[in-house]
């Protein structure tokens, strides 16, 4: 019994295996890098715990999930390649060996960055739904339980050993102990449960990585546990605002509310991920096979410029037989004069206006929310006249939030708008007077502008009227329907109480604003209990409180809210986008289609129910139906660049990248002088990997450089520019990005390339020396970081520092020998060093391991090298 309570030894030899090393331990056994000398290849060895003992039932299960989940052979799932068991009677796991550490130790040194988070969730998601497709679940997701190796990749293990710990009455509870942190709140109750609990504690490892620290920690078992069932995760306010309903909806205590699969939860994650890595590396993908990498552009995918309408040859004389006119009907009001005047110097194409945040005159804090609240007011009013009117298209105000616009400059450039509202709100709270401009985006020239005051402070009454002026400049004929406000009260104070709430919820994320919210609702629908809009902004209240905090009984109030608000008024599209938008957040997609339909058909032109609808046939796997809805919108607006560059986004997520490069082309034409979209135009180009579309990408990435000069644009041709062996402008591209961002060893050992072609030494040495500078800080940063180290091996083999450059090439190679870049760093080191027969060895595995040659001709020290007779069989 002692023997077989001991722990195994460093160099001690059981079966077929030699141990080399411990790898890792904790509650749940102990880890070997072990040597298997049956096979010659490194192994880990998992020692289950001491004392515990299987039956062959027990034995059996666990052996055939752990077979099955290896079968899987996914990329972010460990291989297991079996059980076995010591002549002592120790059991152990043999497992594939992977160079990394665990997520949990990762995770002593703190949190980690959202895109980082975010790119691991996603990984671990993607084993899940592997594993979940075969009908297997985990049962024990934890950070300890996942390995990331040295190259980013997230490693699933362990998976069976749960079950088999369960099952065996002697180690249930030193499980439960190890793992109660992590259990799905169906898991510690003891209730039934699915691959849903496996969602769970993703969510609650997401949370962790996120914000350093466990969402429901408590100081022991019992009180983990219960808060685990009853209480909300906390901490989660402080992640990025993209990402809480992902984290809120994945901690649902409701398995029905979660995320029913992890293809679901993808959907949503990936977007985000690949936002966040674009935002890390300034909007800029880093191909990490080698020193010398391209940076692929992530543009900013939804901004532009304006569109500028094609002029008329007979405008010129309408405005002067217009100027006529006027002198001859002199007798009309100064203020019909100006409008009249207005509507005829509006161009006749499509009119894109945004109405942009309003002033708070005096900075009245009793007023702030109350302002907030107009601005969305007034631009769904203004969306009424939307119907009918093709030549109309209002900017959502949540838009112009999102992108910070504040000025007609900004309307322009950012959000495509002709045209914008600008106002003014000042007032004691008994009287309110509300000042309105509208101006032309394209000269600063203001079309009109007007002021109103009502003594009551009738803010409903005071925007009918204001809707009705500015159709007037716009040369818009309105109906009395357009101008009535369906569902909206005949109570001022309850229609200001309301406004408050609007713009209180513009800020959600804000501790207490929701509830505060709520109360203003309250009191207007008690004010007026017919105020059907009311109702309808309740229910969106406690949508988004549900967001923030998943509770069943929020979702229970924003239904029975929304479908008060449909009983006193079935003419309202925000009721049926909250109905939508709350199926498909828990979701129930096809439902969420039948309210966004609904909505589109009083308003067909709906933004938000439109992208809503888009999106929720995406999130349900309709995809032909998604792409009909996104073709549908920029077929609404033909002269307005964004539904195409919408649309091009969808094909470009489908990876359809031909329609999507068709359609940005359909959106440039538009707007040649639109930056962003000239991004994506290069990103597209760029995902498609097929290298004769490299020239295509370099035009793009020239023009958006051009509208609006940017550091990964300039990198990117500098490094292009090098493959066309076009020094010169690569080195003139290089230096151009440095000036905007000067810490990237890459950039510098792309402008050090293109100086030694060019023979200017001194600046090739100066380049060298900031490139080395650079990668050591990064290694003290880092220290295992293998590319790092193989880079600056090769910078001192290249300055013939022998002895410092091998322990970095060895640690390398004993970190990632299966990285092609890597190895072809190290072999380029070993033939500047003068050795040949190793130089040969490791490029001859870098070009195994994929490694192109195109990449290996860039660099003057491989020349010789890749002439040689010993490489010719695998160069062809």
């Amino acid at each position: 019994m002692e023997q077989a309570a001991r722990a195994p030894l460093s160099g001690e030899r059981i079966g077929n295996y030699e141990l080399l090393e411990v790898a890792g331990s904790g509650g749940m056994g102990i880890v070997y890098k072990a040597h298997d000398l049956k096979l010659d290849r490194i192994v880990a060895l998992k020692f289950l715990p001491q004392g515990l003992t299987l039956n062959p039932t027990d034995k059996e299960r666990f052996l055939g999930e752990a077979r099955a989940a290896s079968r899987l052979d996914h990329p972010n799932i460990g291989v297991i390649h079996g059980l076995e068991e010591a002549p002592d009677g120790r059991m152990f796991i043999v497992m594939a060996f992977y160079d990394g550490e665990t997520l949990e130790r990762k995770l002593h040194d703190g949190p980690l960055s959202a895109g980082q988070a975010a790119e691991l969730a996603s990984q671990i998601a993607r084993g899940l739904s592997e594993a979940h497709a075969h009908h297997i679940v985990h049962r024990d997701i934890k950070p300890s339980n996942v390995i990331v190796t040295h190259q980013g990749v997230a490693k699933i293990v362990d998976f069976g050993l749960a079950r088999a710990l369960t099952t065996s009455s002697a180690t249930h509870s030193m499980f439960l102990a190890g793992t109660a942190a992590y259990l799905s709140p169906e898991q510690a109750m003891g209730t039934s449960f699915d691959h849903r609990a496996d969602i769970w504690a993703l969510g609650i490892t997401f949370a962790e990585m996120l914000i350093g620290k466990h969402p429901f920690h408590r100081d022991n078992i019992s009180a983990v546990i219960f808060a685990l069932v009853h209480d909300s995760p906390e901490g989660i306010e402080t992640v990025p605002v993209d990402l809480q309903p992902i984290i809120y909806r994945t901690l649902s205590k409701d398995p029905d509310h979660r995320y029913q699969s992890c293809k679901e939860l993808l959907h949503d994650l990936e977007p985000i991920t690949a936002k966040l890595t674009a935002q890390t590396q300034s909007f800029s993908r880093v191909e990490s096979k080698r020193r010398s990498k391209v940076l692929t552009i992530y543009a900013q995918r939804a901004s532009g410029t304006a569109l500028r309408p094609a002029k008329s040859p007979s405008r010129k004389w309408a405005i002067v037989l217009a100027l006529v006119l006027l002198v001859l009907v002199a007798p009309l009001s100064l203020r019909s004069v100006r409008e009249r005047l207005a509507a005829l110097l509006l161009p006749q194409s499509e009119k894109h206006i945004a109405v942009l945040p309003f002033d708070n005159v005096g900075k009245n804090p009793a007023n702030d929310a109350l302002v907030e609240g107009l601005m969305d007011s007034l631009t769904s009013r203004l969306s009424n006249l939307e119907v009918g009117q093709q030549s109309l298209w209002v900017v959502p105000a949540s838009v112009v939030r999102r992108r910070n616009v504040d000025d007609p400059t900004a309307a322009l450039h950012t959000l495509g708008a002709n045209y914008v509202v600008q106002g003014t709100v000042q007032g004691d709270g008994r009287q309110l007077r509300l000042t309105l401009n509208l101006i032309s985006t394209k000269n600063l020239r203001q079309v009109g502008s007007f002021e109103l005051q009502d003594p009551n402070g009738d803010m409903s009454t005071m925007q009918d009227e204001a809707v009705s002026r500015l159709a007037k400049l716009m040369d818009i004929a309105v109906t009395p329907e357009m101008l009535a406000g369906a569902g909206t009260s005949a109570n001022p104070k309850a229609y200001e109480s309301y406004l408050k709430a609007l713009g209180l919820m513009q800020r959600y994320d804000k501790p207490s604003n929701l509830d505060q919210a709520i109360a203003a609702l309250e009191s207007a629908i008690k004010q007026d209990p017919q105020f059907a809009l009311g109702f309808a902004q309740i229910a969106e209240a406690y949508r988004l409180k549900n967001k923030v905090s998943p509770d069943p009984s929020s979702i229970d109030k924003a239904l029975t809210n929304a479908k008060r608000s449909l009983e006193l008024s079935d003419k309202l599209p925000v009721a049926y986008i909250t109905l939508g938008r709350l199926h498909d957040d828990t979701g129930k997609h096809e439902l969420a289609i039948q309210e966004f339909e609904r909505a589109l058909q009083m308003n067909p032109r709906n933004a938000d129910a439109i992208n809503g609808l888009g999106h929720a046939y995406e999130s349900a796997g309709r995809i032909a139906d998604a792409e009909k809805t996104f073709q549908r919108a920029a077929a609404m607006r033909p002269d307005y660049w964004d539904g195409y560059n919408t649309l091009a986004l969808f094909y470009d997520r489908q990876r359809r990248y031909d329609e999507s490069i068709a359609q940005l082309k359909r959106a440039i034409e538009l707007t040649p002088d639109n930056a962003y979209l000239w991004l994506n135009l290069g990103a597209v180009y760029l995902d498609t990997g097929d290298g004769k579309r490299i020239p295509d990408a370099e035009t793009a990435i020239k023009k958006s450089i051009e509208l609006s000069p940017s550091y990964a644009g300039y990198a990117n041709l500098g490094f292009m520019f090098i493959r066309q062996k076009r020094y010169a402008e690569s080195a003139q591209m290089s230096e151009k990005a440095l000036e905007l961002n000067s810490n990237d060893s890459t950039v510098w050992e792309n402008l050090a390339l293109a100086y030694q072609r060019l023979g200017q030494t001194d600046k090739y040495v100066a380049a060298k020396d900031r490139e080395i500078e650079l990668v050591s800080a990064s290694l003290k940063v880092d220290p295992d970081d293998a590319q790092k180290q193989a880079i600056l091996g090769l910078l001192y083999a290249q300055r013939n520092q022998r002895e410092k450059a091998l322990p970095l090439l060895t640690a390398a190679l004993a970190r990632t020998p299966e990285d092609a870049g890597v190895l072809a760093n190290v072999g380029e080191a070993y033939e500047t060093l003068g050795d040949r027969r190793n130089a040969i060895k490791y490029i001859r595995q870098a070009i195994t391991k994929g490694y192109q040659l195109a990449d290996l001709q860039l660099s003057p020290g491989l020349e010789s090298l890749l002439a040689d007779p010993a490489l010719r069989p695998i160069l062809k």
